[in-house]
């Protein structure tokens, strides 16, 4: 996929173009978001001279401009700042159960929709790299079937809970650095759920394993309690 990406480059700024360092950063396709340039406009700008790009790394500023850690300037007589933003985990709210303040860090996913210790609740969260609403449809239809079977067992609460064969279980964060790591994400890990090392305690980020899992889930095996 990379290699596509720059081939696609280089048919339009030719192989004289530096496309390295300008436009070969260090993480894979998709393992953070990829921008869309319709048409190549972008490319076709910089080859008729209108437009240039630089990838390097902001060392401070400067009377003029920017000062690069490769040692290059770069005058300017405006500078936007767009260096991401910090995720707000659960609007900010602070959330107690029985009057006890909540640390969602502390907590285990359940599927990636549910949490440990927090009864009621099922989290929205989409696909990082597929539609969003894929995964938003799989949870909205895994909550009414939950509900259906509190309905069955005239319970009020559903909870996840960790089982005697869970005791010691390897725990990773929300999401796979490995997989997506995009700074806003690395950022906040901190703040998010863990996830365990087997089902039903995963955050897989895989719909075409979810599509058929997720609406298969016993929701009787043991992880969630019923009251």
């Amino acid at each position: 996929m990379k290699q596509e990406l720059l081939n696609g480059i280089k048919a339009i700024l030719g192989d004289d173009f530096a496309v390295d360092p300008h436009f070969t950063p260090p993480y894979r396709p998709w393992r953070q978001r990829i921008a869309f340039v319709p048409d190549g406009d972008l490319f076709h700008s910089i080859r008729e001279g209108k437009t240039s790009v630089v990838t390097d790394e902001i060392d401070t500023f400067t009377e003029t401009g920017l000062a690069l850690k490769s040692g290059a300037t770069l005058d300017a007589d405006i500078i936007i700042t767009a260096t991401g933003f910090n995720l707000n985990v659960l609007g900010d709210i602070d959330v107690a159960i029985d009057g006890e303040p909540l640390n969602f860090a502390d907590t285990i996913t359940y599927r990636g929709a549910m949490f440990t210790g927090i009864p009621n609740m099922a989290w929205v969260f989409g696909y990082f790299r597929a539609s969003w609403t894929l995964r938003a449809d799989l949870i909205a239809d895994f909550v009414c079937r939950l509900i259906r079977t509190m309905d069955d067992r005239h319970a009020s609460m559903v909870v996840p809970a960790l089982r005697a064969s869970d005791d010691g279980m390897p725990l990773s964060p929300w999401v796979d650095p490995e997989d997506f790591n995009p700074g806003y994400i690395t950022r906040g890990l901190h703040l998010l759920p863990k996830q365990g090392d087997r089902q039903p305690w995963r955050h897989d980020q895989d719909y075409w394993r979810e599509k058929d899992e997720l609406p298969a889930a016993s929701l009787v095996d043991g992880s969630l309690r019923f009251a």
